[in-house]
């Protein structure tokens, strides 16, 4: 009888200590996936925004391009400040997601 609870509690110990080490591997490979994406802003003029709910409209035509990691919408200042992955996208693509929508967009040089 002493022999089978050693036996489970040795499997249970294996069980505890692999899991912790897949744990730490699935971080790891986070941190490298994080490491290695890049990461580009772009900001953008905006046309034709006349009302409060047209950035929101904006912010989700922009925000549907694969890559795009955010888009903050200034309303007053009529520009788009998007952040994206350029491996994934490009800023000409962004930009014809909002013309597409009705508010034509064009790039700003920072």
């Amino acid at each position: 009888m002493k022999r089978i609870l050693i036996i489970i509690a040795s499997l249970g110990a294996f069980a505890i200590i692999g899991a912790a080490y897949a744990m730490m591997g699935s971080a790891k490979s986070a941190k490298e996936i994080a490491a290695t994406m890049e990461e580009s802003t772009q900001l953008f003029a905006i046309e034709k925004m006349t009302c409060a709910t047209c950035p929101i409209t904006v912010k989700k035509a922009m925000g549907k391009v694969d890559g795009v990691q955010s888009v903050d919408v200034d309303f007053e200042a009529k520009t788009a400040t998007v952040v994206f992955d350029p491996s994934k996208t490009t800023p000409e693509q962004i930009a014809d997601a909002s013309t597409n929508a009705g508010y034509p967009a064009r790039l700003i040089d920072a």
